[in-house]
Parts: C-alpha cells; structure tokens; sequence
C-alpha cells in the first residue's frame, strides 16, 4: 500500500464542477491511457477527498483527487508550486486580466496558438493560478495571423469561454483594425463578399462557393498613394481583412501574397479595439484596446507625419467608442 507521502493531490476547479471523474482525469494527466486511469480507480489507487470513487462519480468544485506518485509522473501533470510563470510574468502584452477573459496585445510575427506561441504561453501562466482548473485549457477565442497584431482575447475560465463565444455567434461584439492599403479608399465602403479557403495553396479568395464575408472599411488618413483605414470586422474568415482589400485593388502594403507592393517590414494589420455594446461580465469595459505597435506607429509616421497619425489613431478611437 502505498503511504501518505507517495500521494500528490489535484484540486477541483470551478470549471470541472458537475463533470465526470474519468474525463476530468483525461484532461489532467494526458499521458495516461483511459485504461490505467479506470485500472488504478478500481484499485484505489486514485481516490477522491480520501474514498474510492467510480470514473462516472461527478466533481464538486473543492474536491481534493489523491494520485499515486507513479500516476502523476505517467500522466504529465505537475504540482502547481512547479510549474512556469504567472499571469503577471507576461508583461506588456497582458492588456486586460478579468475573473473570466484575458486580453493580450499579440506582438507581430508571433503565432496565436500551438508550439512557442502566445497560446502556449497564456497556458503555462493560468497553470499557476491556486484555482486553476483541471479540466481547462484555455484556447485563443479567435485567432490573427502571424503577421497580424494586437488584441486577442482568450479564456480564463470555461465560463468566459462560453460567453465570448455566444457574443461572436450573435454579432454582438465589435472588432475594429488598423490597416495600411495601397491605392486610397474614396470613403467609408461596406465589404460583402463569399470567400473560399485553399487549403493547398493556404490562400483565401473571394468566391460565390465560400462563406460569407462582412466588414465596414473608413479611411482615416491619406498619403502617397497610401491609405490608413479602420476596419470593422463583422465575420472572422482567416485572412478577410487581407483578401476584401485586394479583391477591391487596395492590397495592404507590403502584403505580397495577396498582391500589396513592396513596403519594408511587410504589410501593417493591427486588432486595436474590441467593442462590448453588452458585456457579459460586470468587469467587462465598453471597449479594449491594444496600443498600435512602436515599430507599426514609427512606419506609419514615416508615410503621414507623427502628427497625422496621432489624429488618425485618435478618430479611430473615437468612432470605436460612439458605435458608428
């Protein structure tokens, strides 16, 4: 029998109240197989706040699940007091911390999920938390490319999780993004398009067979042969911003691969602001906002003047906030 000290603990969060033991145990040993997590539950050797417990028994938050040594080295998971970095470890691109989302400013050229990216990393710092749920893994609610920056949101909580999500499939939530086109947008101009991923080619193109595609483009300031636009992004299709522009032969600058002229430092595309016309939390703002990059700002100085951008970036935020 194996004594006091050969045991570790895992802790039930509020998100795995009400679910099952087994699936439970899945999320938080991913390296042990279904068949030893039930072999060493009918044994005993996993217990639940000290008594046996069936894999269908359902988690109440607070429950305290006792682990043989050689369960928890099998199946990956560590003792929280062990693992990596905190939420405020993240530094500046760490916007916004509520009780169920967390708002990041994503850096440019980083990946939002899988290996080294900002997924990664959101994951390893909410590990730490002393209510960190075991069945949870936080994702990126939406995603930007890698070449595309600023505000993303991601889950602290299943709860978030959920609620975010429900804000998307209703509309309910504004997204607004800064974007450097070539050529000049006459005005303010509602993008409808249908676009249809290649998954080949790994490109987007407008097509009658794709999906729908809704945005609302503003220009905000001009300047040799360039245009500096606000964008609201109504739908969420990979590369949408990208591809609506091109299709309309104002390519971002610098955006080879949807046909943007050379513009050193490739192409500028930043998630400034998500608008909550309803939050769905009570420490929910308005509206979020990511600062615009120094390296983005210093390129854009460089084609309006400082000047023309501090205005075009203050009546971005301005229309942001009014809901125009």
């Amino acid at each position: 029998m194996r004594s006091d000290e050969d045991r570790s603990e895992l802790v039930a969060g509020p998100d795995d109240d009400g679910r099952r033991l087994d699936k439970v145990l899945r999320a938080a040993l991913p390296r042990l197989g279904l068949s030893e997590i039930y072999r060493s539950l009918r044994k005993g050797g996993i217990r639940v706040n000290g008594a046996r417990a069936s894999p269908e028994s359902r988690l109440r938050e607070g429950d305290r699940i006792a682990l043989g040594a050689s369960d928890l080295e099998r199946g990956g998971a560590e003792p929280k007091a062990e693992l990596g970095m905190g939420i405020d470890d993240l530094g500046d691109i760490l916007v916004l911390r509520t009780e169920n989302l967390l708002f990041i400013n994503k850096p440019r050229g980083e990946l939002s999920h899988g290996p080294g990216s900002i997924e990664a990393r959101l994951r390893a710092a909410l590990a730490r938390r002393s209510s960190a749920s075991l069945s949870f893994s936080p994702g990126p609610l939406h995603r930007l490319d890698r070449n595309t920056s600023g505000l993303i949101a991601f889950p602290a909580t299943a709860k978030g999780a959920r609620a975010f999500a429900q804000l998307m499939r209703e509309r309910k939530l504004r997204k607004l993004y800064i974007a450097l086109l070539d050529g000049e947008l006459e005005g303010p101009a509602e993008w409808l398009d249908r676009i249809e991923r290649d998954e080949e080619s790994l490109k987007s193109r407008v097509s009658s067979r794709g999906e729908e595609a809704s945005a609302f483009a503003s220009p905000i300031a001009r300047a040799g042969g360039k245009c500096l636009a606000l964008v609201e992004l109504r739908t969420g299709l990979t590369h949408q911003i990208r591809v609506q522009a091109s299709s309309r032969g104002m390519p971002l600058s610098g955006d080879r691969k949807y046909g943007g002229g050379p513009f050193e430092g490739g192409y500028i595309l930043h998630a400034l602001r998500l608008g909550f016309p309803e939050p769905p939390f009570p420490d929910i703002p308005a509206s979020v906002e990511a600062p615009l990059p120094a390296a983005a700002s210093s390129r854009l100085e460089a084609v309006f003047g400082r000047a023309a951008v501090d205005r075009a970036l203050e009546l971005a935020r301005n229309t942001a906030s009014s809901g125009k």
